[in-house]
């Protein structure tokens, strides 16, 4: 071995003679045989040429193969300094470090790791303490080994928000779906609070600015840009005005109920009374009317405006322009079935209602009842809900209750078995008589399309010097305008059908708790009795059946 290996004059590089053996009989030489030279030489952590290695022995150990030409050193070791090379992902936002551990040579030092992000032009979003954690840890590195971290990490930008609307005034419509807590922390059911008014230059909302966005950057030191936030428009109302000191704030212009809006808050100066009883007679109030108390039996009370209710309203008539809240309940009496329930809630807007009982129920707008709903009738252009906040109460009782999208009630129907119907997806056929609509419109297209085409066989028909050009054109103005129309019908009729499909999945019943026997649901057109009782569960039309899809 000591006549096949050598070290270099500056100790870098191991040489190998490639020659042949001095005695074809002498043992093999073997890799172990190299290693334990390169051990005895203190040159064992040198990298290796292990290719160059194998080829050498094979080609000295071949007892077959015939020398020809002078002996030849081939380099199967030399010492080489750890390094470092940089790796960036295509997209310039991730860099990585790869350390290579030193073969004999020297660690990497902290200049090294500057040079090669420089090389690499990584010039932001370098980890300075991943960076000095490398430096340490590739001390440790054996000879051959290697360690590759995530040093650098682009940032991508950040939108601006928004502007948002933050209201100063609570809702009123939401005062009845919170009852108070006690000192004890049980809550009073009864107790819903003061009733929710404002003084004249009272912070009603106030519109927090968009912000600017965060500029991102790639590693190489690209600026990404951001998109500055939208700023939403801040509308006034009646009895609304723009603070003095602050344009972003709106103030009271007057004293009386707040009534929130999507842009802004409307101050509605309201007739305020205790009570509506025989001593008050009926109300009919251009405006709104707040009454402290209850509505006794018998009385009337018609607003242009919204009409909120402190108290109970008995058998009573009340029909408003805008929303109805009745913070405690309706309390109506039974009538024979042949007969016309007396109490009637007629709004525009929505109808917001902690209970009801023997009452006939219409809105434009949403019907909430928190607790429960007995024996009454309603009917709503949106949507119908029963509950609370939380889906832990809210009955559906008797009675017959339509909405034109979808119902929503924690229990439907009762053990008992009474009869109680419900419809959603009334708007149905509304839908259809519309699709109806298009269908005819169209074939009517198609009739008149033909009669054009007729015209312009029997135009082709005449003589030549007896076609104008006026008429040839007008003919193909009109038969390109009716192919338009044409088109234009179609893809309503194929938007009406998708959209028909949609709806069928948007307006359901849900029964977040129980559905009982006696319950008849109509959705659209189609019809089921149940005759079970079910847990959670939606109940949803395919278009010809109402289907039953239990929940866990």
């Amino acid at each position: 071995m000591q006549q096949l290996l050598r070290l270099s004059h500056d100790s870098c590089r191991v040489y190998m003679t490639l020659m042949p053996k001095a005695d074809q009989y002498a043992p093999p030489i073997k890799r172990k045989h190299i290693v334990k030279w390169l051990v005895e030489h203190n040159v064992a952590s040198y990298f290796r040429f292990e290719e160059s290695i194998e080829r050498i022995l094979l080609k000295i150990n071949d007892p077959t193969d015939e020398w020809r030409g002078e002996p030849d050193d081939v380099i199967v070791a030399e010492r080489r300094d750890a390094s470092v090379i940089a790796r960036i992902d295509d997209g310039k936002m991730t860099a990585f470090l790869r350390v290579n551990g030193a073969c004999g040579g020297n660690p990497i030092r902290g200049n090294d790791l500057l040079v090669a992000l420089k090389r690499a032009h990584i010039a932001r979003g370098v980890k300075k303490q991943t960076l000095q954690k490398l430096l340490t840890a590739s001390v440790r590195l054996k000879p051959g080994e290697y360690l590759e971290v995530l040093i650098a990490v682009g940032k991508w930008p950040i939108i601006g928000d928004d502007s948002k609307l933050v209201y100063l005034v609570p809702d009123s419509k939401s005062r009845i779906l919170r009852p108070q807590e006690r000192d004890d922390g049980t809550v009073d059911m009864r107790d819903l609070g003061k009733m929710v008014t404002v003084q004249e230059s009272q912070p009603l909302v106030k519109r927090i600015p968009p912000t600017k966005g965060i500029e991102g950057f790639r590693i190489d030191g690209t600026v990404l840009a951001t998109t500055p936030g939208r700023e939403l428009p801040l509308k006034l109302y009646p009895g609304s005005q723009f603070s003095c000191s602050d344009e972003n704030v709106i103030v009271a212009t007057t004293s009386g109920m707040p009534i929130l809006q999507p842009e802004g808050v409307e101050v509605d100066n309201a007739l305020c009374i205790k009570a509506v009883t025989v001593a008050t007679g009926h109300i009919n109030f251009e405006g709104s009317v707040v009454i402290n108390h209850d509505v006794n039996a018998g009385m009337k009370v018609q607003a242009t405006g919204s009409i909120t209710v402190g108290g109970v309203v008995e058998t009573a008539i009340l029909e408003a322009g805008g929303d109805i809240v009745i913070h405690n309940g309706i309390l109506g009496k039974q009538v024979h079935i042949d007969q016309k329930s007396i109490t009637r809630i007629k709004a525009k807007g929505s109808i917001i209602v902690r209970f009801a009982q023997y009452a006939n129920i219409e809105a434009e707008g949403d019907i909430i009842v928190s607790q429960h709903a007995m024996h009454c009738n309603t009917r709503t252009k949106s949507n119908l809900h029963i509950g609370d906040k939380v889906k832990r109460t809210g009955t559906l009782t008797g009675g017959y209750h339509v909405a034109r999208c979808g119902i929503q009630v924690v229990t439907l129907g009762a053990t008992s078995g009474v009869v109680t119907r419900v419809h959603a997806f009334s708007g149905l056929s509304e839908l259809l008589e519309e699709t109806l609509k298009v269908t005819k419109e169209l074939d009517i297209e198609y009739e008149e399309l033909v009669r054009i085409k007729d015209a312009e066989l029997r135009l082709l028909q005449q003589p030549t010097n007896k076609r104008t050009n006026t008429l040839i054109e007008r003919l193909a103005w009109t038969k390109t305008h009716h192919f338009e129309h044409i088109e234009e019908l179609k893809t309503r009729i194929e938007s009406s059908s998708s959209e028909l499909h949609t709806l069928y999945r948007r307006h359901t019943v849900d029964v977040i708790k129980n559905c009982f026997p006696g319950v008849h649901c109509h959705i659209g057109d189609a019809m089921l009795t149940i005759d079970h009782e079910y847990g959670p569960c939606r109940l949803v039309s395919n278009g010809k059946e109402v289907i039953i899809e239990t929940r866990t």
